[in-house]
């Protein structure tokens, strides 16, 4: 585009023009939804808004532990002097801790807000496992279907027995 200097109005024409591709584009991508996020007794509770939306426009999905809230808000015909509620395809993805239990989630929505309750699985005790002694009195060694023995310290690989302790022999204790 070539502004000529003579002409004061030619920036604010650009402007506007630009202006209006802007606004006619489609979006490229889903637009976020905002939301808010809270423990209230054993549940998490997340919480989001959806203005001018629909219980059909939703789609609540949970893979892999990301809960995912998709959907979209039915453009409208008007011709709006001021457009801000978003409409188009929405989605937005949160990562849930390890410790909910989706099985037993619940869902509602009410005035343009989705609420989703997940339980939360209580925490399990410390649970401890004795470690019994094996039967053989070095359990660092292992014996080979042949005579040898083999010495399998962690660290050092396998070596001969035999040989480490002809070389302790020489050594004063």
């Amino acid at each position: 585009m070539r502004f000529l200097y003579n002409d004061p109005y030619a920036l604010r024409i650009a402007v506007e023009q630009l202006a209006n591709q802007a606004s006619q584009a489609p979006p490229q991508r889903d637009q976020p939804i905002p939301v808010d996020v809270y423990r209230q007794g054993n549940d998490i509770v997340i919480e989001g808004a959806l203005p001018g939306a629909r219980l059909d426009d939703l789609e609540l999905s949970c893979e892999e532990g990301l809960l995912t809230v998709r959907g979209t808000i039915a453009q409208s015909d008007r011709d709006f002097a001021v457009q801000e509620i978003p409409r188009g395809a929405f989605s937005r993805t949160l990562a849930l801790p390890g410790e909910c239990d989706i099985a037993q989630a619940k869902a509602s929505f009410d005035s343009g807000i989705v609420r989703i309750v997940i339980p939360r699985q209580r925490q399990r005790a410390a649970h401890t496992i004795k470690v019994e002694v094996a039967e053989s009195q070095d359990s660092s060694r292992i014996v080979m279907e042949k005579p040898d023995v083999i010495d399998a310290v962690k660290g050092q690989g396998y070596t001969d027995v035999q040989n480490k302790n002809e070389k302790r022999k020489g050594r004063p204790k």
